[in-house]
């Protein structure tokens, strides 16, 4: 599955903006109530809103051959969050990942993930090549998992537990997290309690599926 675009609320557009492009380096076309953030084939679509309650996730893929570069460039424009003694940060049981998390706009939790499965791709530069996560607040998380499967085709990717359940593939991963859950690997910041709405290259295509009055999918 691929993550084509993800859309959220800010309070300040310009703030936010500015951070895409001049710390991290992305290319922002901005217009009057809203931004768009071009991440590879995938694009972040901000728009000014209301303030509420939590945070959003959002992870961004990069070559896991080129992880120790990009590590270096990044830890230079933000602060990387460590866990133990390490900002490098290993993906759950079967995930063959690494991370790199730090804080972004309006205390959203961004992350760099290299999964190996990555290898094979077509990496230009140090940049990342799509939003490879987009996490969500749900009320029930494992019938949401399955309201994914029926509606769209999507897979419960490991672990799935009642608070935390990925789904989707390597290319792209929901991360479904019970709404009082913690965002790891912070310990003080919920999931956002906001508008967000996704756009998926998904195995099934259907209209929409209401993942709960906060957020929605939209397959594309």
């Amino acid at each position: 599955m691929k993550i084509l675009s993800a859309r959220i609320t800010v309070q300040d557009l310009a703030a936010a903006a500015a951070f895409y492009r001049d710390v991290l380096q992305f290319p922002v076309d901005e217009h009057a109530g809203h931004a768009a953030v071009t991440i590879g084939y995938s694009r972040l679509i901000m728009e000014k809103g209301e303030a509420f309650s939590g945070v959003h996730h959002l992870a961004f893929g990069i070559a896991p051959t080129k992880f120790g570069r990009i590590r270096d460039w990044l830890s230079k424009r933000a602060t990387l969050i460590s866990v133990g003694d390490s900002d490098v940060v290993g993906g759950p049981d079967g995930w063959h990942s690494r991370s790199l998390y730090f804080i972004g706009p309006e205390g959203i939790i961004l992350e760099y993930i290299a999964h190996d499965e990555y290898s094979g791709l077509p990496f230009v530069g140090l940049q990342p090549f799509s939003i490879a996560e987009v996490g969500f607040a749900v009320d029930n998380v494992k019938a949401t998992i399955d309201a994914l499967a029926a509606d769209f085709g999507l897979p419960a990717f490991p672990p799935q537990t009642e608070a935390f359940a990925p789904a989707g593939d390597t290319d792209g991963l929901l991360i479904l997290v019970d709404r009082n859950r913690l965002w790891f690997p912070t310990l003080d910041r919920h999931a956002a309690r906001a508008p967000l709405m996704i756009g998926i290259d998904a195995p099934v295509r259907a209209r929409t599926s209401s993942l709960s009055e906060w957020t929605t999918l939209v397959s594309l």
